[in-house]
């Protein structure tokens, strides 16, 4: 359905290392921000200025409005969102936001597999983008503490919608993977 990061081409990344602006620019929007327009992006960043983490955010947050809102293509730059506010924050040192952003994208991706797939939620096998997302998580930050009962209920609850499952199921879903992986 959607790939993060989007890969460029050879002919698009030459572009970009000869456009007229800051390197510290293409190295954020090339670690952050292939799915988006570059050019659009390096004009956001000039328009509002600031920190570049913010920026990028900020960026990333405003795509959203190109599409109707819970729509299927707009649920997926949600979800790219999510795993864009991962890197970022895990880059940042904010551990917790970095998951909390991955939690929120495991909700939203099982929601999206169920509906798709026409499947329960039992049937709905967990995330790939979301193993990539905890896995860089725990790498990076071995010592996080966290209450993973809480913090689902809470990643749920977030959306403010009932997705066919309850809170306490996804939280099962995780507390399987977490176990599995050894978290």
């Amino acid at each position: 359905m959607f790939t993060y990061p989007k890969v460029l081409k050879r002919k698009e990344i030459k572009k970009i290392s000869k456009y007229p602006c800051d390197e510290q620019i293409k190295d954020a929007y090339l670690k952050y921000l292939t799915n988006y327009s570059f050019g659009e992006f390096v004009q956001f960043h000039l328009d509002n200025g600031g920190d570049l983490e913010k920026s990028v955010l900020r960026f990333a947050d405003l795509q959203l409005e190109r599409f109707e809102p819970n729509s299927l293509i707009w649920i997926s730059h949600v979800m790219v969102n999510f795993m864009i506010y991962v890197d970022v924050n895990l880059d940042c040192g904010e551990c917790y936001d970095a998951y909390a952003s991955a939690l929120q994208l495991t909700v939203l991706s099982c929601a999206m597999k169920m509906v798709i797939d026409k499947i329960s939620f039992d049937e709905v096998p967990f995330p790939d983008y979301s193993k990539i997302c905890f896995n860089k998580i725990m790498e990076r930050c071995p010592d996080f503490k966290y209450d993973l009962k809480t913090d689902c209920t809470l990643a749920y609850k977030s959306f403010n919608n009932d997705f066919g499952f309850t809170p306490d199921e996804f939280y099962h879903k995780m507390r399987n993977h977490f176990d599995d992986e050894g978290y």
